[in-house]
């Protein structure tokens, strides 16, 4: 087996539920719900084709196996983690610098103050230089903690919740909705029960740490990702609705495009839909420079 970015994703998260004891407890420092974390560790141990954990009314328990994994991921992770800081370590960092994390389609949302914000960081000093990495949520938040991002944009939706060793600005929100073409099943359902059981017998396609997105008697039928296709992103999800085989959870101001040329319909907007909150994020811990602190305090202006 080779290990992707994906697997190391997993494995993180695994090693954060094991060594706090349960998914409740790695909650509050993955910063994600523990119906998301219980989810990861499901593909995780479809990966491996094992059981990693007992889960239940016993408690949660390593599996002789998970005990055996997390030992191997502890020592991948610990590997990773001191290359990547010796390979950091070789290079000289620019002493003007801002290293932004987003997640992805963030940019064509009209409220997004990214844009706007770099411009005027750029006008105020053009020696500055900007450097924008696109990840996931887990990812923003491990590159914080690594100091490899000195600002990360992402959105909370549901219970998830900002871990406590993260500083954080409310920004904008965002709406997402069930998209799909025109000719899925699901459309033209107008009987809430009858869409509801439509949808339950349709493959939805939620993008990253979304879990039972809309309602908890739904089942999101993800595609495994051990195939090598990532179910981590929006513009996968986006692909899936528009060839007619799933409907995706989508951002309203992404699926815009192909609602105007009629390629995709929102299902039930009043009844099914997310509101995330996008926030701006930075280690509380981090001593940054004068110009990241500037930029910070920038965005509480938006």
């Amino acid at each position: 087996m080779k290990l992707s970015d994906i697997d190391l994703r997993l494995l993180r998260v695994f090693q954060a539920v094991a060594e706090a004891g349960g998914f409740a407890k790695a909650q509050g420092d993955l910063g994600i719900s523990q119906p998301a974390i219980s989810a990861q560790i499901a593909k995780l141990e479809d990966r491996l084709a094992l059981r990693l954990a007992d889960r239940g009314p016993q408690g949660f328990a390593l599996t002789p196996e998970g005990k055996s994994v997390l030992l191997e991921a502890s020592q991948i992770l610990a590997l990773v983690d001191k290359s990547a800081q010796r390979l950091r370590n070789i290079g000289k960092a620019p002493s003007r610098r801002i290293r932004f994390g987003v997640v992805d389609c963030m940019v064509t949302d009209p409220n997004n103050p990214l844009v706007d914000h770099i411009r005027t960081l750029k006008q105020a000093d053009a020696r500055l230089k900007i450097q924008i990495g696109i990840y996931d949520f887990l990812d923003c938040l491990t590159e914080l903690r690594a100091e490899q991002l000195d600002i990360a944009i992402v959105g909370i939706a549901g219970n998830e919740t900002i871990p406590s060793d993260l500083e954080a600005i409310p920004l904008y929100q965002e709406i997402s909705g069930l998209y799909c073409t025109p000719d899925h099943p699901c459309v033209g359902i107008d009987d809430p029960i009858a869409l509801k059981a439509s949808l339950a017998e349709a493959e939805i396609s939620a993008h990253s740490f979304v879990f039972n997105p809309i309602d908890q008697d739904l089942d999101p039928k993800l595609l495994d990702q051990s195939k090598g296709v990532a179910q981590d992103t929006i513009e996968l999800s986006t692909y899936l609705a528009l060839s007619g085989t799933h409907v995706s959870l989508i951002p309203d101001h992404y699926a815009q495009r192909w609602v105007e040329t009629g390629q995709l319909i929102r299902l039930a907007p009043s009844d099914y839909a997310i509101v995330s909150q996008f926030h701006a994020l930075r280690l509380l811990s981090a001593e940054p420079e004068d110009v990241v602190d500037r930029a910070w305090n920038q965005l509480k202006t938006y």
